[in-house]
C-alpha cells in the first residue's frame, strides 16, 4: 500500500527564485531609479558643503569677536594658507579665503594689513573647502575687532562675503555672509551668481 506522503509535490512547486529576464528587469529598474536619483543627491550634497563653511566661517567671526571682548585686546581673523598643516605666521597676501583663516592676536591699530604673527598669538585656523569659493566683495584680507567687538577692515562699512560652490551653483546654495561695523556676522541665502 503505497503512503501518501511519498508522493512528490507538483512541479510547479519545484521552481522557485528569479530566472534571468526577472533578473535582468529589475537591475534595469533600478538603474533608472539611481539615475534619476544621482542630479538631486549631487545638489544635496553642494548645498551641505556650503552650509557647514558658512557657519564654520560665522562660528570663527564670532570667536574672534568674542576673544576680543574677553581679553580687552584686538583680535583678528584673516585670510591664511593653512592646508599645509602648520601655522601659518602671516596672512594672506590675497583675498581668497578658500584655502583658510586664522584668528590670532592683533593689537596694530588702523586698517593696516597684519603682517609678521608671533605663531603663540594664534588662536585658532579653520581649513576652507576646496569645493567651495569664499570671496570678499571688496578687497578684504582681514577683519580686526577691538576691545569692545566693534569690527573694522581693509574698507570701511560693512564686509560682506560670498560663498559658494565652486561649479554649478543652483537655486539658493549662494551665501551672503556680512559683517558690521558692530561686529554682529550674519549669514543669509541669496540666489546663485
Amino acid at each position: 500500500m503505497p503512503s501518501r506522503f511519498n508522493q512528490t509535490f507538483p512541479s510547479r512547486f519545484a521552481r522557485s527564485g528569479f530566472g534571468l529576464v526577472e533578473l535582468m528587469i529589475t537591475i534595469a529598474i533600478l538603474a533608472i531609479l539611481a539615475a534619476m536619483a544621482f542630479p538631486s543627491f549631487n545638489y544635496m550634497i553642494r548645498g551641505n558643503r556650503v552650509s557647514t563653511e558658512a557657519n564654520d566661517f560665522l562660528s570663527a567671526l564670532n570667536y574672534a569677536r568674542n576673544e576680543s571682548i574677553t581679553r580687552t585686546r584686538g583680535v583678528t581673523i584673516c585670510a591664511a594658507d593653512t592646508t599645509g598643516g602648520s601655522t601659518p605666521t602671516a596672512c594672506g597676501g590675497s583675498t581668497v579665503w578658500t584655502k583658510g583663516w586664522m584668528v590670532f592676536i592683533d593689537d596694530t591699530a588702523g586698517a593696516t594689513t597684519p603682517t609678521a604673527i608671533d605663531s603663540a598669538a594664534v588662536l585658532r585656523t579653520w581649513i576652507g573647502n576646496t569645493h567651495n569659493t569664499l570671496l570678499p566683495d571688496a578687497a578684504q584680507t582681514f577683519v580686526r575687532f577691538n576691545p569692545r567687538g566693534q569690527a573694522s577692515s581693509d574698507t570701511t562699512g560693512d564686509v560682506t562675503f560670498t560663498l559658494k560652490p565652486v561649479s554649478n551653483c543652483a537655486n539658493q546654495q549662494q551665501r551672503s555672509i556680512v559683517v558690521t561695523a558692530l561686529g554682529r556676522s550674519s549669514s543669509s541665502k541669496v540666489d546663485c551668481t
